[in-house]
């Protein structure tokens, strides 16, 4: 089964649009970040609004491989609700990563290391894993076929297998936007940019080859003027920084 104008389901595809739209209109407006709750609530909106568009041609031919009706619409609920419960685990793994990193890292050792994750995110694109988890991602129908679940918890133990494909495919770039410090607006709008790109042209090794150069070229700029941070990391409208709205 694949997907074509005469085939999505329509119901599903506005639904995607719809919570796509008011994800990214609730960071516009700005996103309390003040304790670890609105942190991880924080965090959520923003894996919806980055990751969701990536992964629509996932949720509309899951949405076509079930059976019609409300009961059809409540297994897609169930196979997103799968795959957000993934990367809200993430982000309960980066709220303390980042109070550990606070608590140890001397400042000024800062530059080296958003270099060191820039370059580790930038050799990660070359991986065999990267490649398998991008080309489950990039391939819905095969990933269904290989991955289906039966019974009741079918639908979230699938999406529970497709965040984390997901999350093997997008980790380096999440983590670059961390390194940086950076959780503005325009930012999240460029790393969804780039994993769209990734998961949705054809050609495979051109996204993520394009991906790796980008944060191989920031990794080393970064170390050869760390000046260039505090430009890069300039907050703008909607901004949100675990690591200037939370006290340690």
């Amino acid at each position: 089964m694949s997907l074509s104008l005469r085939t999505v389901p329509i119901v599903t595809a506005a639904g995607l649009a719809i919570i796509t739209v008011a994800a990214w209109a609730a960071l516009i407006a700005g996103t309390p970040m003040a304790d670890p709750p609105g942190f991880l609530a924080a965090w959520t909106v923003m894996m919806v609004a980055m990751m969701l568009p990536s992964s629509a041609p996932m949720f509309l031919l899951y949405r076509l491989s079930v059976s019609d009706g409300p009961r059809g619409e409540l297994r897609t609920l169930a196979f997103g609700a799968g795959y957000l419960l993934v990367w809200a685990l993430v982000g309960a793994i980066v709220l303390i990563a980042q109070r550990a990193l606070d608590a140890v890292l001397d400042p000024g050792l800062r530059p080296f290391g958003v270099a060191a994750v820039l370059v580790a995110a930038g050799a990660y694109q070359f991986t065999p894993l990267k490649a398998t988890c991008l080309r489950a991602c990039q391939s819905p129908a095969d990933f269904l076929v290989r991955h289906w679940h039966g019974g009741a918890l079918g639908p979230l133990r699938l999406g529970i297998d497709h965040g984390l494909y997901c999350l093997g495919c997008c980790w380096a770039l999440m983590a670059s936007l961390f390194a940086l410090g950076v959780m503005s607006v325009v930012w999240m709008a460029v790393v969804a940019g780039l994993i769209a790109f990734e998961k949705l042209i054809p050609f495979r090794r051109t996204g993520t080859y394009a991906t790796a150069a980008v944060l191989l070229v920031l990794g080393v700029l970064v170390i050869a003027a760390p000046d260039l941070i505090p430009a890069l990391t300039v907050p703008g409208n909607g901004s949100m920084s675990p690591m200037d709205s939370m006290s340690p």
